[in-house]
């Protein structure tokens, strides 16, 4: 067993997504990743994602049990995971309780005939306990090692340090774990893996939450935290983090590494391979992160780390697209001292979560995040009605936003510059950057956004 230092023992923790998962293939590819980390002497923590497609069925099956009659999909559901039990040669019936607690799940939402959000998050969370339990009686038959099946929501707890609105509170939790050198070893003692789900945790009161779409990684870096990990590895159908979005951008580069900050900055900006909160977790006990491929794991794939090699030219480009952007006419008067409080008091009121992306005297630009939970065109709507009552105007569009990442914001102005005007949108919306100073980002008509990316990426991306 390899140990750290006295008393601590060293884990590797691996999350594999939903379709990393979804196949006898997959399961033996993992069986193969695992293998090779144990007989490394590492204890193995594997988190992964419901099978493919499932989350999806299970958010419309919660919607529609509160109206019509869902037993043809409940059933589908059933057979499709009764199906992959038998693909992976395992008794069907080490589903039963799972597929019980679904169906009692479904009963009680028709019982209401309304869908809170604590409801839905006890149904959907059923796709995450079913393929964990299939996927630690597998590894458990093919590998030679005691596995232990963890039901993560006994470790993981949300916290409930700031007001949220109820969606937020139960589908987009947060949680806040430090390492706990003796359940690590107490795991240890008793396992050489352990299996546990990606994507849900609990609240104080002992409810289920989630973490939020694709909030896997975010769970697997959680269980890196607790365990003081010495890696956390990302296994996934791409085989890297990219300079930009291959399925955008064909001539895109596998990037080897990325530092903690540039991988955030992408994240933030749009690029899909890791959330931002994945990296939160990790980060601050410099837990490196690698993004592999399950289906090639000789490839290296991209690491992430503290070390930042500074360059002078863009690494990377993410694009977020459809973005609601609000644009506040001020008036005259112009920006008061008191102006921003109430906008982001009206915004916060809403339960969504917006980002400055502009500020002078006369107006205020904003990106308000469509990730949320609550969400919607209709919410739109309404927040830009009532954003009306502390400005002269309010302006709604959708845009696109481009960010270029690796280099000094000035640095990245320049290389732009020296692109010919002729093949440059006629007009950039907007050009901002943080005070990190390592990304600039600007907004461009949406209709127009992938033919400027591929443009950007040919001129200022080197191979």
């Amino acid at each position: 067993m390899v140990e750290q230092e006295q008393n601590k023992t060293l884990w590797r923790v691996l999350k594999f997504g939903g379709s990393s998962v979804s196949s006898l293939d997959d399961w033996q590819n993992i069986a193969a990743i695992v293998s090779g980390h144990l007989e490394q002497g590492f204890k193995v923590a594997v988190i992964h994602s419901a099978f493919k497609d499932v989350t999806n069925q299970l958010e419309q099956l919660a919607q529609d049990a509160t109206s019509c009659d869902v037993s043809i999909q409940l059933e589908q559901l059933k057979q499709q995971h009764i199906a992959m039990a038998e693909t992976l040669s395992l008794e069907a019936n080490l589903l039963a309780p799972w597929l019980n607690n679904l169906e009692q799940a479904v009963v009680n939402i028709r019982e209401k005939q309304s869908l809170s959000p604590c409801d839905r998050a006890e149904l959907v969370a059923h796709g995450e306990l079913l393929s964990s339990t299939l996927g630690e009686a597998y590894l458990s038959k093919v590998l030679n090692c005691k596995t232990q099946w963890i039901d993560a929501r006994q470790v993981l707890t949300a916290v409930d340090d700031a007001p949220k609105n109820v969606n937020e509170y139960f589908l987009n939790a947060v949680c806040r774990p430090r390492p706990a050198t003796q359940l690590a070893n107490d795991w240890a003692d008793n396992a050489d893996l352990i299996l546990s789900q990606g994507f849900i945790a609990s609240n104080a009161n002992g409810q289920t939450v989630l973490l939020g779409r694709e909030g896997s990684d975010t769970s697997a870096a959680y269980f890196a935290a607790l365990l003081e990990a010495e890696s956390l590895q990302i296994w996934t159908d791409v085989d890297g983090i990219y300079s930009c979005d291959p399925n955008k951008v064909p001539n895109a580069i596998k990037l080897d590494h990325l530092s903690y900050n540039q991988a955030f900055d992408l994240a933030q900006a749009g690029a899909k391979v890791l959330h931002p909160r994945c990296l939160s977790a990790v980060a601050p006990q410099r837990i490196p992160v690698e993004i592999r491929s399950t289906r090639q794991p000789e490839l290296l794939g991209t690491r992430v780390d503290e070390e930042h090699r500074e360059s002078k030219w863009v690494k990377a480009i993410a694009i977020k697209q459809n973005i609601p952007v609000v644009t506040l006419l001020l008036g005259r008067r112009g920006q008061q001292p008191d102006t921003l409080q109430k906008v982001f008091a009206v915004i916060n009121d809403f339960g969504l979560t917006s980002e400055l992306l502009a500020s002078t005297k006369e107006c205020l630009v904003l990106e308000i995040d469509n990730s949320n939970s609550v969400y919607s065109e209709e919410i739109l709507t309404q927040l830009s009605e009532k954003l009306a009552e502390v400005c002269v105007s309010v302006l709604l569009s959708h845009s696109a936003i481009i960010t270029l990442i690796g280099c000094q914001a000035s640095q990245a102005l320049w290389h732009l510059l020296q692109i010919e005007e002729e093949h440059l949108p006629e007009q950039w919306l907007l050009l901002s950057h943080t005070s990190s100073d390592h990304h600039l980002s600007f907004l461009v008509n949406d209709q127009q956004a992938e033919a400027i990316l591929n443009l950007v990426h040919e001129k200022l991306i080197r191979q």
